[in-house]
């Protein structure tokens, strides 16, 4: 059963989620954005986000990284994955 904190808490992670594909959409680096964020090895060291940009609220950074889908999937759907980082 849920809490209600952690119903707000992935409410706010839906709309942060939502923010980032946008953004991803905006730039036109992928039609189809898939969330990753259970793919940790993306967001590891030698990997560099491909994209920086600020926050809503603009107190944070949001760095963002994508890569290629498996060959079943369409040439313009990409994973994303993106960390919070203080300004």
């Amino acid at each position: 059963m849920k809490t209600y904190s952690r119903f707000k808490e992935s409410k706010l992670d839906d709309k942060m989620d939502k923010y980032v594909s946008d953004e991803i959409k905006k730039r036109k680096l992928a039609k189809f954005p898939v969330n990753a964020t259970d793919d940790i090895k993306m967001r590891m060291k030698p990997n560099k986000p491909a994209f920086k940009f600020p926050s809503p609220t603009g107190s944070m950074m949001i760095h963002v990284f994508l890569r290629k889908m498996a060959p079943p999937a369409k040439k313009h759907t990409m994973a994303f994955n993106y960390q919070l980082e203080e300004k």
